[in-house]
């Protein structure tokens, strides 16, 4: 994004990707050249705070912020999976004799090492979001327990129905935000383990296979065999005896 693309959304109201509103957006950085490298937010709870433009996404007119833990699964996703298409790709073309094998041992070191870092990076990502999906089950306990609590006031006289109606409306609002969150994490760390799993052998060199030639059966000794024919035509046979 650029700061044309941005400059109308300046003290517009952000939301994030389930919905729910954020903030405003309240100050721009940007180099000489209009590239954007971080955003300002004034934040519902009176808090200000800064994200980086990688952050943002633009659904319509409506100003997206990502969670940053969905950008990194995001980048993981991809490049787990580039680098296990790329070995693959490796593999294919040193058999079809397209690599020579110096360049295979290199190649595959290089992914090797690459394949290190990024199933580190993957269990770290995965371990993030895990903790924000138990945070969200808590929540949505929470919130189910509230549920409960304003539906036993309201039966019993206690709350009135214009109340509860409103505050029923916000719970669900806010269910629905965080079964959603929980969905899309759930997804991401499912994807994440079995790209995972899938880049295991990354980087290790196949075995060579050794051909070698066919081997001729000695024969037993105390067997018969025939080597030729007699000038009558009748067959040659050597009898080879056990010592």
């Amino acid at each position: 994004m650029n700061m044309n693309d941005l400059r109308k959304f300046v003290g517009k109201t952000v939301k994030d990707p389930y919905g729910k509103d954020l903030g405003k957006l309240v100050g721009i950085t940007s180099n000489i050249k209009g590239e954007i490298s971080d955003v300002s937010l004034e934040l519902y709870n009176g808090d200000f705070a800064s994200f980086p433009s990688k952050q943002l996404s633009l659904n319509g007119m409506t100003l997206i912020l990502l969670y940053d833990w969905a950008i990194e699964a995001e980048e993981l996703t991809r490049e787990l999976d580039l680098l296990r298409r790329r070995d693959q790709a490796l593999n294919e073309l040193t058999v079809s004799g397209d690599v020579n094998e110096a360049m295979y041992e290199q190649l595959k070191e290089q992914f090797r090492q690459a394949r290190d870092d990024l199933l580190k990076r993957s269990d770290g990502a995965i371990q993030k979001l895990a903790e924000r999906a138990q945070m969200l089950d808590e929540k949505v306990k929470v919130i189910q327990s509230l549920m409960a609590n304003n539906k036993m006031h309201y039966t019993s006289g206690e709350i009135a129905e214009d109340g509860y109606n409103l505050a029923n409306e916000s719970i669900q609002n806010g269910l629905r935000h965080f079964l959603s969150e929980k969905k899309n994490i759930d997804e991401q760390i499912n994807g994440l383990i079995a790209l995972r799993d899938s880049a295991e052998d990354v980087g290790i060199q196949t075995k060579k296979t050794e051909t070698k030639s066919p081997q001729v059966p000695e024969e037993p000794a105390g067997l018969t065999k025939t080597i030729g024919l007699t000038k009558t035509g009748g067959p040659i046979v050597v009898v080879r005896m056990q010592p």
